[in-house]
């Protein structure tokens, strides 16, 4: 039967990562977040009060601030008390944490392969495999581990209902998926580790900055949660586009602007975050299979 329903184009749409579908949360919150991502301006920022949100779900003020707590807890959400002049909170701001970079990389065009020119260097394939010096192991890039387990998750997971997955998860693929996580540090930072990066990050630019703008800088990454793997990419961001000329520490937006680039750019810890979600829905669908496993015995059992 054709559906009545009729839907206006010019209202627009709203459009979210796949990957966000393998993130565990309750309807409520996707439903939330839904929302957040259809009022928020280009850099995933809104001001929503309790009450609009309410009205919009059609839920009450404290299932909606339950759904905010369980964003931020998946850090999917962030968000910041302003006040006014006076010191008195006025109103909540409402930032989606992946919206600005997911945006910047949908306008980002694919690059194109250059074309071979008639004049050039020898190629890697045409050199002697037993000249001098040759090396015969494939090396492989920065971040290629990372990479590669997080696709072989992703054939498991595309379209498959949660918690289960396509075909067998291999136990090869678990162990390796465990120790890199163990290796690599995603927990949030303190203050005296991010301190000490700082101070040495603007040594080494021969900046001398405050310890009231440290504490600041510091108390920002604090906030948005950084971990060792994202301090390591603002370090070299910094590195990297400070001008040496420049002597002055760098303004609050111009850190901001840092710190947003090396977010956009940090997919390496983007796809360290997964695999923890992917190795937690491997969990949750072992423990599953247990109860099913269990449920199964009992009533052969019984029958018997």
């Amino acid at each position: 039967m054709a559906s009545s329903l009729t839907f206006d184009p010019a209202k627009g749409f709203i459009a979210l990562p796949c990957d966000v579908m393998n993130i565990d949360m309750s309807p409520g919150a996707f439903r939330l977040l839904v929302e957040l991502c259809r009022m928020a301006n280009r850099t995933g920022e809104c001001w929503p009060s309790l009450g609009q949100l309410s009205d919009r779900i059609g839920r009450s003020k404290a299932a909606i601030s339950g759904y905010i707590a369980e964003l931020r807890d998946t850090e999917l959400l962030e968000t910041t008390t302003q006040k006014m002049a006076n010191g008195y909170n006025y109103r909540l701001k409402y930032c989606v944490t992946f919206w600005k970079s997911w945006r910047d990389n949908l306008k980002r065009p694919q690059a194109i392969d250059p074309v071979q020119k008639e004049e050039r260097s020898v190629q890697s394939a045409e050199r002697r495999v037993n000249s001098k010096n040759h090396s015969h192991k494939k090396q492989l890039p920065l971040g290629s581990v990372v990479s590669e387990l997080y696709s072989t998750w992703k054939i498991h997971t595309d379209n498959a209902p949660f918690p289960s997955f396509h075909g067998n998860i291999e136990n090869s693929l678990v162990l390796n998926t465990q120790k890199l996580l163990e290796t690599k540090q995603l927990e949030p930072l303190d203050r005296t580790a991010v301190e000490t990066v700082l101070a040495d990050v603007w040594s080494r630019c021969a900046v001398a900055v405050s310890k009231a703008e440290l504490n600041e800088q510091s108390t920002k990454l604090i906030k948005s949660k950084i971990t060792q793997v994202g301090l390591d990419r603002l370090t070299v961001t910094i590195q990297t586009d400070w001008q040496k000329h420049w002597r002055k520490p760098p303004t609050a937006d111009q850190f901001d602007t840092f710190m947003d680039k090396a977010q956009s750019c940090n997919r390496e810890e983007g796809m360290l975050k997964m695999l923890e979600q992917f190795l937690k829905r491997w969990e949750i669908s072992q423990k599953k299979l247990q109860h099913s496993n269990a449920s199964l015995s009992l009533a052969l059992n019984r029958a018997a």
